[in-house]
């Protein structure tokens, strides 16, 4: 019976931890410039505290995994460090307490987030056979779906109310999503370690044909979505007298395009291929970023979420699946690498905003976006020729013999 309730269970589980992070994220920046009155720079340096500190423990935590750590206990202390978090941003009104915050307890939420897709996909591989790409697609396309509800709310809640009440919702988002692992889904990482211990592959990913290039890009292109994520909402109220409710909107709009895109992509991937989808996505984002610099009015904002939705979506969708059939014998690693790759853009676009921001403008962050969108389709294809060179270097070996 409980295995026939894991598939919605997972799914509720990437709804509540989405739901969860779609509170804070998108007010994160705007909290620290308005509620701790901190400049840009001063907000660079707290989200690069904050990614690091998360890098650093989730490569940890992933190790640990592969070799038998309980990634249900990995999600549910996570869980635990976010609503933590959130209670401590909702009470202080001091910096450090908010920097100490996220370095000792959010960092922890960041192991967490990999090891549910890694229990799905391991999941999907063991019981649903040709429909694990799909089902791995419906995950991300549930975390998409938190993104449609999240922001605008979040935002709704934030002008009627404050950060406070924002911040301690998220934390009952968080709570759910703990409740949800509690109860539903079984401790089984410890049975599968003591009777394949021997079969955990632990050479260095480094070697692996193509991984390094791949994260590369897609540190790329998530490091032009957390750039727009960073500097929207400033740049809809400061630079054209908007309403910041209507950054909610944007990205509801976005994430409502990413769920069908999600799990089409998830259908066209084993008969198109992963590759040329996500070439498609990285154009449409080149498309999307290059129009922000000449909107003007909200329609055309709203107009572009179509172009955001496929860039992300696609990405979102397939780069993790991507990674993991990489390395089948490292699922935890594989998914903390992709995962770190996102928060290590998140690092870089943090930075990048502050600068660009404080010494040129708000539209020039949306002219590097567009670049490193560029830069994403290039090692996208350098990824792909380092997959087919070891091919072809065996086939001209065989031939030789």
């Amino acid at each position: 019976m409980l295995l026939a309730k894991q598939p919605c269970i997972y799914l509720l589980i990437c709804l509540f931890s989405g739901l969860s992070g779609s509170f804070i994220s998108p007010l994160l920046s705007l909290y620290l410039i308005e509620a701790l009155g901190v400049s840009p720079l001063t907000m660079g340096f707290f989200m690069t505290c904050m990614v690091l500190s998360g890098v650093l423990v989730s490569q940890f935590v992933a190790k640990k995994s592969d070799a038998g750590l309980s990634r249900k206990r990995i999600i549910l202390t996570g869980q635990s460090g976010f609503m933590v978090t959130t209670i401590i941003l909702a009470l202080t009104q001091h910096y450090y307490t908010a920097l100490l915050a996220v370095i000792f307890f959010m960092s922890l939420n960041a192991a967490a987030a990999p090891q549910i897709f890694t229990m799905g996909r391991s999941y999907a591989d063991k019981h649903l056979g040709d429909k694990a790409l799909v089902f791995v697609s419906m995950m991300r396309a549930a975390m998409a779906l938190s993104w449609v509800i999240g922001p605008p709310l979040a935002f709704l809640i934030n002008d009627l109310f404050s950060f406070q009440q924002t911040f301690l919702i998220a934390g009952f988002f968080s709570a759910s999503a703990f409740i949800t692992v509690l109860k539903g889904l079984p401790d089984i990482q410890i049975e599968k370690a003591a009777s394949n211990a021997e079969s955990v592959q632990t050479g260095n990913w480094l070697n692996i044909s193509g991984v390094l290039l791949f994260l590369i890009s897609m540190f790329f292109v998530f490091s032009a979505n957390n750039m727009y994520i960073t500097s929207i909402s400033l740049y809809i109220t400061q630079e054209l007298n908007f309403d910041a409710k209507w950054v909610g909107y944007f990205m509801g709009i976005a994430a409502f395009i990413e769920i069908p895109i999600m799990l089409s992509a998830g259908y066209l991937a084993p008969r198109i291929g992963s590759a040329r989808l996500i070439y498609i996505a990285c154009i449409s984002g080149i498309i999307f970023y290059s129009g922000l610099l000449f909107a003007e009015q909200i329609w055309h904002f709203m107009l572009l979420q179509l172009f955001n939705g496929l860039f992300i979506g696609i990405n979102a969708s397939l780069g993790m699946l991507v990674v993991q059939d990489m390395m089948k014998k490292q699922m935890g690693m594989a998914s903390t690498l992709f995962n770190n790759s996102l928060m290590l853009s998140g690092l870089s676009s943090s930075l990048m905003v502050g600068l660009i921001a404080e010494y040129i403008s708000y539209q020039a962050v949306y002219m590097a976006a567009a670049l490193f969108c560029l830069i994403g389709l290039l090692f996208m294809c350098f990824a792909q020729k380092a997959q087919q060179k070891p091919e072809a270097e065996f086939v001209q070996a065989v031939y030789a013999e």
